[in-house]
């Protein structure tokens, strides 16, 4: 017969063994970015729901993965880049990034962010596609309204009904954090000279699957694509906009998951 002191090792050794595993996959699943090749590791948005790529550029160099964006937006049913791991229950997910214009400090045009999103999944194509059945949030920084202004943009979407908060920014290598416990998403940010989080939004989204798409988003100069595309969801998802002024750089230096409780 196993005796209490049996059982409460057993029980010990269990969850020791556990929570190794869980670090162990959580590893595997953060990148500092130090290997060329890890961004293989990444699912692309456009690949996995058969959408044309609105991603200029894409690598990694010397410790950081870039990107720059061709115009799009992260808006109500409309598509822009993300890269993603999938993660199922709660967590935690943090980055370290700097956006810029491609030749100048600041953006030179307006709604040009990136940060981290956190997506449902879609299991759809172009020739199934319906409105209403995006859901998602994020915690971006940026420009947005006026590129004199960064900020932080924090959004929830709830099938399709975008709803969005300015947050007063300083455009600096700031770090990100979205923490999951349940239903509720909280939203952090950290500038480098500081040594504590800031909670700057949280959401309930009770809606939301356990499975979620967790990554990098970024979208650059949203009204380029223009009335004709704007007024036609499947078009403008459609149509790789190369005729406008997308001005973002993105230097990501790491992106670093831990699975909670």
């Amino acid at each position: 017969m196993m005796t209490c002191a049996n059982k409460t090792k057993l029980f010990t050794v269990g969850l020791v063994v556990f929570f190794s595993l869980n670090s162990a996959w959580a590893q595997q699943l953060s990148d500092e970015f130090s290997d060329k090749e890890s961004l293989r590791n990444w699912k692309r948005f456009y690949q996995e729901e058969g959408w044309p790529d609105m991603m200029k550029r894409i690598e990694i160099k010397k410790g950081f993965l870039e990107i720059e964006p061709w115009t799009s937006g992260w808006y109500a049913d409309y598509h822009a880049p993300f890269v993603f791991k999938e993660i199922a229950g709660n967590f935690s997910v943090e980055t370290r990034l700097l956006v810029s214009g491609t030749s100048s400090a600041f953006p030179t045009t307006t709604w040009s962010l990136s940060g981290l999103m956190v997506r449902a999944p879609r299991d759809i194509s172009t020739d199934d596609w319906t409105p209403e059945g995006e859901n998602w949030i994020f915690l971006t920084t940026g420009v947005a309204r006026s590129v004199d202004r960064p900020v932080f943009e924090t959004k929830t979407t709830v099938n399709s009904k975008s709803v969005l908060e300015l947050h007063p920014n300083k455009l600096e290598w700031v770090q990100l954090r979205i923490v999951r416990s349940s239903d509720v998403f909280t939203l952090y940010f950290k500038y480098d000279n500081e040594d504590n989080w800031t909670q700057i939004e949280q959401f309930s989204r009770p809606d939301l699957p356990q499975k979620l798409q967790v990554g990098i988003n970024a979208y650059t100069d949203f009204y380029s694509a223009g009335r004709e595309l704007m007024g036609d969801l499947l078009k403008y998802n459609t149509t790789v906009v190369k005729y406008g002024n997308p001005d973002l750089f993105v230097k990501v230096d790491y992106v670093r998951f831990n699975l909670r409780d």
